[in-house]
């Protein structure tokens, strides 16, 4: 990939004695009073949702820092990505990664930043499966029903974006079942499921977690849902395999990063705080009825599932029509 050049490369280098104390901090393990954590889709989505759940979780466990959401959504996270690679390495900014931009959107549009060697992993927050929703009224009751009636007359799906994982599910469902379905983007997912109430689209392929609420509410019905078993948040509703589609073993998850060179000592602590929320029962529980399964791992941890993501992905785009993954 293409480096930053020898210009920027001078005034970083320039502006290393005026960041001096705040690097002290970093390499102390000290947080700066505000942290902004960056994420790549609109308010009201499920990666909005669990970063206001972590921020709040967390602050009474780090003293002295703030941590404010800062909704940077587009291109697949391309935008929020390349702002957080570019900030400085001292714990200021912290970027909710998902497998979705983090780790498919790469693979799918040219980027100048890289994200394994331009970011530093933190920790993997959670896990989530992703379900195929409809709305309550609409007249098929079960997968098999909206999979014939699409073979008639094509199902619009709405997801969070463009070669997103959602869009890619979608894409697999339909090879893996002839169903004719018909993409239709989003920057969030609440804008998809806005459009699902109001009935402007068929479906919305989305996460468990964006679509919690709703579906408490009785308003929409989930066909299907992805991964090995059965969500525990929704343990009435078979997965995608119970009923004959293959290929959708794989569940997406978010993750913190920091830019490349956060201090060790900042990963650690943050690391530290997640797994901490994770071993209180209270806050792990209430993100499951949300549709989410606590992880908070270690650095390290994150990082060989960040690789082993993109290769799960770099596979099955492989074997994906490239015009389908841009509209």
């Amino acid at each position: 990939m293409e480096r930053r050049s020898f210009s920027k490369s001078l005034l970083a280098l320039a502006a290393v004695g005026a960041g001096r104390p705040a690097v002290a901090r970093a390499q102390a393990g000290e947080f700066p009073p505000l942290v902004s954590l960056v994420v790549p889709f609109a308010p009201g989505g499920g990666a909005d949702q669990l970063a206001r759940e972590f921020a709040n979780a967390a602050q009474p466990l780090m003293s002295g820092t703030t941590f404010v959401v800062d909704n940077k959504p587009g291109a697949n996270g391309a935008i929020a990505n390349r702002h957080v690679a570019r900030q400085k390495p001292d714990g200021a900014t912290f970027l909710l990664g998902t497998s979705s931009t983090h780790a498919l959107g790469p693979l799918l549009t040219r980027s100048d930043v890289d994200p394994i060697g331009d970011f530093s992993p933190a920790t993997l927050l959670a896990e989530t499966s992703a379900a195929w929703a409809v709305l309550a009224t609409a007249p098929w009751r079960n997968l098999a029903d909206a999979i014939a009636a699409s073979r008639t007359t094509p199902l619009t799906y709405g997801t969070f974006g463009v070669g997103s994982s959602a869009h890619l599910y979608g894409l697999i469902l339909a090879n893996a079942s002839g169903a004719k379905l018909e993409h239709v983007p989003y920057k969030g997912s609440n804008q998809a499921i806005t459009d699902l109430l109001a009935g402007h689209i068929d479906s919305v392929l989305l996460t468990t977690s964006a679509l919690d609420a709703m579906t408490k509410h009785g308003r929409i019905r989930l066909l299907a849902v992805s991964g090995e078993a059965r969500a525990r948040l929704l343990p009435d509703v078979p997965t995608f395999k119970e009923q004959g589609v293959p290929h959708l073993e794989f569940n997406g998850w978010f993750g913190l990063l920091g830019p490349k060179g956060v201090p060790a000592a900042l990963l650690d602590r943050l690391a530290a705080v997640a797994k901490t929320l994770g071993e209180n029962a209270d806050f792990k529980q209430r993100l499951a009825t949300q549709g989410y399964d606590w992880v908070g791992s270690t650095p390290g941890a994150f990082a060989e599932e960040l690789s082993r993501t993109i290769e799960i992905y770099r596979r099955i785009v492989a074997t994906t029509s490239p015009g389908e993954l841009t509209r």
